[in-house]
């Protein structure tokens, strides 16, 4: 298992030197990056095609998506720089919340309708109390110029300081924190059921990193991780609608109620199923987690004690 050093245990002259001493400089070229460089400026790209996408909902949609993947991949590095890295990420990705909740909330009225709870009149009524006003289109403008300057501001500070930290990341530590993160949270309220969202995203977008680095080793676990992401996220979607329909003064109350009590339905329907994906999923102890990628090299995702040629996928189902 790799550890990062005790400075408890440091030679108390060397030590001093040591932590002043920054991070080497790494490569401008962008094929010399490390892996985890490499997908960290992956995922700015992704960031800077949806800010360029013409359609507003789309653009705000695949914006987040790509704005949690890069949170998920910094929280594989250490230190105040990727900390300061993932909350400045955090208020972008806070000020393109509102623009989806409309969005979020036509789809919670989708899985109503898919899974039969509720009356087509109701439906109805609904979907037209939420109707778009078309606030998305003049709203665009202002949120795509602030998506186009943070990958702007972003990529300069990837590249000069966190790629270097990034080469230095020790993955199997950082893959155990948010695997023990996810592997605490419990379904007990909405807003427990919104942080393990959150911590399940997290723990799959990094899962996800890793198969693509080491031979689809982590595959199944990220699609077992996207797969209760999907129930935590629908039921935050409805979440998300309930206020936005008792808002809608359009609605008679006797409509609403009916809603409310479809949406109660839904949302015990989606925690039971949460609560048994979770248990699956988070099953084994994070120090035991944490064992089975001690043999990932720092920053690289890959073995330590081979050479690339060499490489095998091992263990899928992880």
């Amino acid at each position: 298992m790799m550890h990062r050093p005790d400075p408890s245990r440091a030679d108390p002259v060397s030590a001093p030197q040591m932590s002043a001493a920054p991070p080497a400089p790494v490569s401008a070229d962008p094929a010399a990056r490390a892996p985890l460089a490499a997908a960290l400026h992956r995922t700015l790209d992704k960031v800077a095609r949806a800010a360029a996408d013409s359609d507003p909902v789309e653009m705000v949609h695949d914006a987040r998506k790509a704005i949690k993947e890069y949170r998920a991949l910094l929280r594989l590095v250490d230190g105040a720089a990727a900390r300061a890295a993932r909350h400045a990420a955090a208020a972008v990705a806070r000020g393109l919340a509102a623009a989806r909740n409309r969005a979020t909330a036509q789809e919670a009225l989708d899985l109503l309708d898919v899974a039969g709870l509720c009356l087509a009149c109701d439906l109805k009524e609904a979907r037209a109390a939420l109707a778009s006003d078309g606030s998305e289109v003049s709203e665009a403008a202002h949120l795509r110029s602030d998506l186009e300057r943070f990958v702007t501001e972003t990529r300069t500070h990837l590249e000069e300081k966190l790629e270097a930290h990034a080469d230095q990341a020790d993955l199997a530590a950082g893959l155990a924190a948010a695997y023990g993160a996810a592997r605490r949270t419990r379904l007990t309220s909405p807003t427990a059921m919104h942080e393990a969202r959150k911590r399940v995203v997290t723990h799959r977008y990094q899962m996800s990193f890793i198969a693509s680095q080491f031979g689809g080793r982590g595959a199944k676990r990220a699609g077992r991780a996207q797969r209760l992401r999907d129930v935590l996220g629908a039921y935050q979607d409805v979440e998300t609608l309930r206020p936005m329909l008792r808002a809608a003064s359009v609605l008679p109350p006797s409509t609403l109620d009916r809603l409310e009590l479809s949406m109660a339905r839904l949302q015990k329907r989606l925690k039971r199923e949460a609560v048994r994906q979770h248990r699956a999923l988070f099953h084994r102890a994070p120090a035991a987690f944490e064992r089975k990628f001690s043999d990932l090299h720092p920053g690289t995702g890959r073995r330590a004690d081979v050479a690339d040629a060499e490489l095998e996928p091992v263990d899928r189902d992880e």
